[in-house]
């Protein structure tokens, strides 16, 4: 190979990987300017981003995703007819048994956290004057911190 040829090729393998690293880059900074100018989540959408018009129209949504969810359960699992109904009764229930154990957990830890920062702040009351204390509240207690935390993102 001589000379030029090598000239040649090395000039193209630059060409291509430049294109090929600009169209990468170019494309990730493209959905993150995307995402940050995308509107936040509001009532008419869903987790994914679909727009709804109406609470009828998300209500028979979810209801297809439901359905496609079980179809893709049947199917995977190979139930037969005499099986699907039992299965997803004892499916609901597990669900329905979590979900109720998890908000008790919440309620328990949402008070064990506020019982716990009353102490703290009353070992804090014989440093801090009044004003540190509301400062203070303002940024620790437990609903300021749950608050602050959700309004975080809405921020702009």
């Amino acid at each position: 190979m001589n000379t030029k040829t090598k000239v040649i090729l090395s000039f193209i393998t630059v060409f291509l990987l430049g294109g090929i690293s600009g169209y990468l880059v170019r494309d990730t900074l493209l959905v993150k300017e995307q995402y940050a100018h995308s509107e936040r989540f509001s009532g008419n959408e869903d987790r994914n981003g679909t727009r709804f018009e109406n609470e009828q129209e998300r209500r028979e949504h979810r209801q297809r995703m439901r359905e496609r969810a079980q179809n893709r359960l049947i199917e995977y699992l190979s139930l037969e007819e005499n099986q699907q109904e039992e299965f997803f009764s004892l499916l609901h229930t597990y669900h329905t048994d979590i979900r109720d154990s998890v908000r008790t957990i919440r309620d328990l830890e949402d008070s064990f956290i506020r019982e716990h920062y009353d102490e703290f702040k009353i070992d804090l009351s014989d440093l801090l004057n009044q004003q540190q204390l509301n400062r203070m509240d303002r940024f620790f207690h437990p609903d300021s911190v749950r608050y602050n935390r959700a309004n975080r993102d809405h921020r702009n």
